[in-house]
């Protein structure tokens, strides 16, 4: 490994923090600062995080009757159409200038995750102006990036439910006072 003699590469790192920090809150705070944790991809351009976060929910399923003797089966003439609670997995990466930091950040992290308010978790992201309530249900899939030697990476999944989904539309309006929302 040669020397970085501009800091062009200490550089990219710092701006790469800068992004990070106020990118996502977890009931008011920032994990990134408090932890050194964010929202983490498996592969550079992928987007499972956000895909999780945006698939919709399962519709609960409607109450049918089933006649033997006729066709199909036979619904109210008004259907009331609801969501069901549903299952988001999120990646998660921490990182931390050395083991014993890692070790502080990762345990307290999980900590966090686990009590949040009341035991449950507003998720907000910044980039989407949008929040969502969820509580812990399960963390899995631990994987150690770097050796505990100088700089420690990790990575996991957490798992939340959102016992309310919440998909309505956020109103905006576009410069002419329209609503944008169709």
């Amino acid at each position: 490994v040669g020397k970085d003699p501009a800091g062009r590469f200490e550089s990219q790192i710092n701006s790469i923090m800068k992004i990070l920090e106020g990118l996502l809150t977890i009931n008011g705070s920032d994990p990134y600062l408090d932890f050194g944790a964010f929202l983490a991809e498996e592969e550079a351009g992928g987007h499972a995080n956000y895909d999780a976060l945006l698939k919709g929910p399962k519709l609960k399923e409607q109450r049918t009757v089933s006649y033997r003797d006729r066709d199909g089966v036979r619904l109210p003439a008004k259907l009331v159409q609801r969501w069901e609670a549903r299952t988001v997995a999120l990646r998660f990466a921490i990182v931390a200038p050395d083991a014993a930091t890692f070790e502080r950040r990762y345990y307290g992290f999980l900590d966090f995750l686990r009590q949040g308010e009341d035991g449950y978790l507003m998720l907000h992201l910044k980039e989407l102006s949008r929040t969502w309530r969820f509580y812990l249900t399960e963390c899995s899939d631990y994987s150690q990036l770097t050796a505990f030697d100088s700089e420690v990476v990790g990575t996991f999944t957490a798992t939340f439910c959102e016992p309310v989904p919440d998909f309505s539309a956020p109103v905006r309006t576009n410069p002419e006072n329209r609503s944008d929302n169709g």
